[in-house]
């Protein structure tokens, strides 16, 4: 099921470059910024990479810092 979602009072050059975007991507607006704000809602926020790193932490012990930064860039391109 889709939603619609309503977005008031941006900035004219705002909705000015939006429109650029989404005509260089030969898309509506409405599906250009429905990617944007899809990507945007699939990443994890900064509160879960913590927690993922808290984890890592609690099983890893005495993994390298490395290895660490090699599971969070695993985790951001999931």
């Amino acid at each position: 099921m889709t939603k619609t979602v309503q977005i008031r009072d941006l900035d004219e050059e705002v909705v000015a470059e939006l429109k650029a975007r989404a005509a260089r991507a030969r898309q509506s607006l409405s599906t250009y910024v429905g990617q944007i704000l899809t990507e945007a809602a699939s990443r994890p926020t900064p509160e879960q990479l913590l927690e993922r790193v808290e984890g890592l932490r609690k099983i890893g012990r005495g993994a390298t810092h490395e290895e660490i930064m090699e599971e969070l860039r695993r985790i951001r391109e999931s």
